[in-house]
């Protein structure tokens, strides 16, 4: 039983691991990491032929080729990303994944999307699109690439970002100076912050949390510490709510911190805001988003009074928003 077992393994590590590592082994490093860049397509010449026939039927006899960036299939030893294609057409937004020869797609009304995630760890970075598709059902769609090549997503972040509200006069300058107070603080978060208000935009409030740790064991002379909560600013302006946080730790004990995770939340998305205390002197608050969909983020006890004062502005500036 054990040889047959054994053999099976052997059968399915050859055919299915072996010919990607052979595969991979004859490309250089420079080619292996090209591999997981991403790659403006231009017109519809440049579209993969998978994809042809789907533009060909949305786009009819128009000449004009929406903005489109494609992030291709990396396989990798274990983990296998699909190629996706995301592209904004009129004031939707479409992602298209290929796995093998089979093509699905979601569309977005840039309405109903409830919020973007954008992750940058290193060379690694992402983004997620979460909201209510074009076929009513809250769903997910998540894009990787090489940080290298991000810039390629600015254009469609920014139109998400704006289509749903006109742009203000604030001086961005100034607005960026709000976040002068970080710089002895947490620097990088001061940094990610000033990039993160989009021109026009006013900010009303911040809270900036500090890492949240719990100390588990002394062993050798050494402290050990599991993490609870990393470190993230929430600034609140008068058209998103935007969340700023570390990346998840690698270990106990381990505080490097190699990028940061951006939640972008319109401020038409959020339902209620709620407040909960929970053991060892924290409070939760919770950002709930249509179809119950909600975001949550852990403060101390100590940073109270900032956060109900967050809560107050918060329910002002929605308010004022629906008048204006």
């Amino acid at each position: 039983m054990q040889t047959k077992t054994t053999s099976i393994f052997r059968t399915a590590w050859e055919s299915v691991i072996s010919p990607r590592i052979e595969k991979l082994s004859w490309l250089t490093a420079g080619e292996l990491t090209r591999l997981s860049w991403a790659k403006a397509v231009e017109s519809y010449d440049k579209v993969p032929e998978i994809y042809k026939d789907f533009f060909k039927t949305l786009l009819g006899d128009t000449s004009v080729f929406p903005y489109a960036v494609l992030t291709p299939t990396f396989e990798g030893f274990i983990r296998r990303d699909n190629e996706k294609l995301i592209f904004s057409l009129g004031s939707k937004i479409y992602v298209l994944e290929r796995a093998r020869d089979k093509l699905t797609s979601t569309c977005y009304p840039f309405e109903a999307i409830s919020y973007i995630e954008v992750g940058a760890i290193l060379l690694n970075s992402w983004i997620k699109i979460r909201g209510v598709a074009s076929n009513g059902i809250l769903t997910s769609c998540t894009l990787k690439f090489n940080s290298v090549t991000d810039y390629l997503f600015t254009p469609i972040l920014e139109k998400i970002r704006t289509a749903t509200h006109t742009v203000g006069d604030t001086d961005p300058s100034s607005e960026r100076a709000k976040f002068d107070y970080l710089v002895h603080l947490n620097f990088k978060f001061m940094n990610y912050a000033r990039r993160s208000i989009v021109p026009g935009e006013k900010v009303i409030h911040t809270i900036l949390q500090p890492e949240i740790r719990a100390k588990i064991l002394m062993l050798f002379g050494r402290s050990w510490f599991r993490t609870i909560s990393t470190s993230h600013l929430v600034i609140l302006t008068d058209r998103q709510l935007i969340i700023i946080k570390d990346e998840n730790p690698g270990g106990w004990g381990d505080n490097t911190r190699y990028g940061g995770i951006w939640n972008y939340i319109p401020l038409d998305k959020i339902a209620s805001v709620s407040l909960a205390e929970k053991g060892d002197n924290l409070l939760a608050l919770s950002i709930h988003l249509p179809q119950n969909d909600q975001i949550d983020s852990l403060f101390s006890v100590s940073n109270k009074q900032e956060v109900e004062l967050f809560l107050n502005r918060l329910e002002f500036s929605k308010l004022f928003g629906k008048k204006g």
